[in-house]
């Protein structure tokens, strides 16, 4: 912004206002008003000068950009320490179980899969088909009147891609739900650009840190 959009000198004559580059701190900014105040008064014209009320409401416009100023550093020195502290806990992550909501998993070796459903209310039957890469139905789960968090243990499964199909039915109406698997974190990923967290989840893949639901120990 320029200083006329902060305090609405527009009669120091001869002046070229000065404007306040949005990276420049407090100190920086207060530095620039003082300096372009002081050339407004030696600028002023004689036979109209300032009245000195303008200067009190130019310096009281000044302090509340000011504060804006300081509050807008506090703030990002708050979101900086979060993103850090955040960054400390994912890497004790590694090797902890987590539960994620998923549509398929790849298992590199025969394994019993454990998880739950977050069943909606009012849910008079829910289903869980388990489809492989064939798409051959290979188990299949049924249970009435289900409420809260439907938990599952599936048989062992061989090495291969599944797929999960979960259908909640309730008066006559279908939704598709996805079932939440409890897995082991391999890797944290920490994004140098900014974004989220990524942790790469045995049999599933890269996922958000926020898309977590759950976790627990090995």
């Amino acid at each position: 912004m320029t200083i006329a959009t902060v305090n609405g000198l527009d009669r120091a004559s001869g002046v070229q206002q000065k404007g306040i580059a949005p990276g420049n701190d407090v100190t920086n900014l207060r530095s620039e008003f003082l300096q372009m105040m002081v050339a407004q008064i030696n600028n002023q014209d004689p036979l109209n000068p300032l009245d000195g009320t303008e200067y009190v409401s130019q310096l009281a416009q000044f302090s509340m950009v000011e504060g804006i100023e300081q509050m807008k550093m506090q703030g990002q020195q708050q979101a900086t320490l979060l993103d850090t502290l955040q960054v400390l806990s994912s890497t004790s992550l590694m090797g902890k179980q987590v539960s994620v909501p998923t549509q398929s998993i790849t298992l590199d070796k025969p394994e019993a899969l454990h998880g739950k459903i977050m069943v909606p209310a009012g849910t008079e039957k829910l289903t869980m088909q388990v489809y492989d890469q064939n798409g051959s139905l290979v188990h299949e789960q049924e249970w009435s009147n289900p409420k809260g968090e439907q938990a599952f243990d599936l048989p062992e499964l061989a090495s291969g891609e599944y797929d999960f199909k979960v259908l909640a039915e309730r008066e006559g109406n279908v939704s598709p739900l996805a079932p939440t698997l409890t897995r082991t974190v391999e890797k944290v990923s920490l994004p140098g650009g900014g974004g989220d967290i990524m942790l790469s989840i045995a049999g599933i893949g890269q996922v958000s840190l926020f898309q977590v639901t759950e976790f627990s120990q090995p």
